[in-house]
């Protein structure tokens, strides 16, 4: 990792450091350009793109002692050296956001234009409802889907599904409410997967049991399953769902599983997300204990593959109006910068644990700056101005049990307080995802924004609208992304749909 990168400032390298720089920009450069005039904004552009990938170009033109033409040179010679393009993608505190902003950028002239292109990606929501009650969820805790309502989505979930070119498009298949609640989910997973569309399941976990496995054949066909880890223990895990004996009730499923995914298909990933709460930083390091003693008991073959590691995006919990839903309880606040600061430290002494060396480790955009002692960063968010009227239909969407389709992924709540809005219609016989989409985009005149929307939208949803406007601004100013200094921006297609969850794209 080169240092002088991954800073909260730039700090030029000196001496022999700076002449290795110098040596391999021009080592892997064809073309010429006057490093004694320019090496010292190549830097500068290098260091803001590399942490901070949704800067503008005239946010980065602000801070530069150059003319507009000189940075369209430098942004030119910049595109056409891969070493500087690994320092920009691969050495900075935005590293994850490259990772999933980039497979994306060949929809935005079509997100720009307000254009009908598929989703690059589809989230289903197929649960029927849900046991838990965690206080960083934004779900309606009152509402259920009625039971009549499951065929009906499986009809659905399956027109849909047929719609999509597997090229194209990737789904997942998470909540909303539980997956695993639906009696149909297995047929929902064997569907799609026959359908050439690798799926990956979200699930916290409580209905993963045996009998319940060997009623969803479909189970064996998905590509990962993550399980949503609540807790450490039994206290931790009935503080955040307020159900006794989840905990017990969640571990013994994990290790049921393993062995299933084992004897029937050991190419499933198998992985748990775990959401860093100020109520739970100190049960941290006890991750270890769960993951060891989960592998142990499995003796049939490998065990959890991936571990994801999130802090609470605040589609509650940083809100002040509570009057959504009818909550359980709430939680005590987001964290702050002394929590972050021992975050870093924990982080430290987790990366020296042979448990977590085995896994592959994935700590989301804010926390993989903070592992890497960036404490100040924190999640990309938009704010309510800066939603776009149409959304980004183009990029995502979630769809519910009842087909009703979601621009955002925090909407897709059933009855949620205030979604309405966030609906653009409903799929059903005589309406299609594409015909809806479409309806949306040439037929409305977008949502209507209110205060505090922004509590529907999800991370990847912020970091969308934020590419989006990015792309807005740089074009507005005159350098678009294809004159801009980042290479696969300007030719995105090379770039597959990745799941960073148990890789890196």
């Amino acid at each position: 990792m080169n240092k002088w990168i991954f800073k909260k400032e730039l700090n030029i390298p000196k001496g022999t450091h700076l002449q290795e720089i110098i040596d391999q920009i021009k080592d892997n450069s064809n073309q010429s350009i006057d490093l004694d005039k320019f090496l010292k904004p190549i830097l500068q552009i290098i260091f803001k793109l590399a942490n901070n990938p949704l800067i503008s170009q005239e946010e980065i033109f602000s801070e530069l002692k150059i003319s507009k033409e000189e940075l369209i040179l430098i942004n030119k010679y910049m595109r056409k050296n891969q070493y500087i393009q690994n320092l920009i993608i691969k050495e900075g505190a935005g590293y994850k956001y490259w990772q999933s902003i980039s497979p994306f950028c060949k929809n935005l002239d079509n997100s720009l234009k307000n254009k009908f292109s598929y989703p690059m990606r589809i989230a289903f929501y197929p649960g029927v409802s849900c046991m838990y009650y965690c206080g960083f969820c934004g779900r309606n805790q009152d509402a259920k889907y009625p039971l009549n309502t499951v065929d009906k989505g499986l009809d659905m979930f399956k027109s849909v599904i047929s719609e999509l070119d597997p090229s194209n498009t990737a789904i997942s298949i998470s909540g909303g409410l539980e997956p695993l609640t639906n009696p149909k989910l297995g047929e929902i997973i064997e569907f799609s997967s026959d359908h050439g569309l690798r799926v990956p399941l979200i699930t916290n976990g409580h209905s993963l049991t045996e009998n319940n496995v060997q009623r969803h054949p479909g189970l064996r066909k998905l590509d990962s399953i993550r399980i949503s880890l609540y807790g450490v223990d039994e206290k931790s895990y009935e503080f955040i769902t307020t159900v006794k004996k989840s905990y017990k009730t969640v571990k013994r499923n994990c290790i049921n599983f393993l062995k299933f995914r084992n004897n029937t298909n050991p190419n499933i990933k198998f992985g748990i997300n775990y959401i860093i709460l100020k109520e739970n930083i100190s049960d941290l390091p006890k991750l270890i204990n769960f993951i060891s003693e989960v592998n142990s008991e499995v003796d049939n073959g490998p065990g959890i593959n991936f571990l994801s590691l999130r802090d609470d995006f605040d589609t509650v919990t940083g809100i002040s109006d509570k009057s959504d839903s009818k909550r359980k309880y709430h939680l005590s606040g987001l964290l702050n910068d002394d929590d972050r600061e021992r975050l870093a430290q924990i982080f430290n002494d987790l990366e020296k644990s042979t448990v977590i060396n085995n896994l592959h480790v994935d700590y989301g955009y804010a926390l993989y700056s903070i592992k890497n002692g960036i404490t100040n960063n924190q999640l990309k968010k938009v704010n309510d101005n800066e939603m776009r009227k149409f959304g980004h239909t183009q990029m995502s969407v979630c769809i519910d049990l009842y087909g009703d389709v979601f621009l955002y992924r925090e909407a897709g709540f059933l009855n949620r307080n205030g979604n309405e809005r966030f609906i653009i219609g409903r799929i059903d016989k005589k309406n299609s995802l594409r015909s809806i989409i479409e309806s949306f985009l040439e037929n409305s005149n977008g949502i209507q924004k209110n205060e505090n929307d922004v509590r529907f939208m999800d991370p990847f949803d912020h970091v969308m609208t934020s590419l989006i406007n990015q792309a807005e601004k740089d074009s507005k100013f005159g350098i678009p992304f294809e004159d801009g200094p980042v290479s696969i921006r300007s030719n995105p297609n090379k770039i597959k749909l990745g799941n960073s969850w148990y890789k890196n794209v």
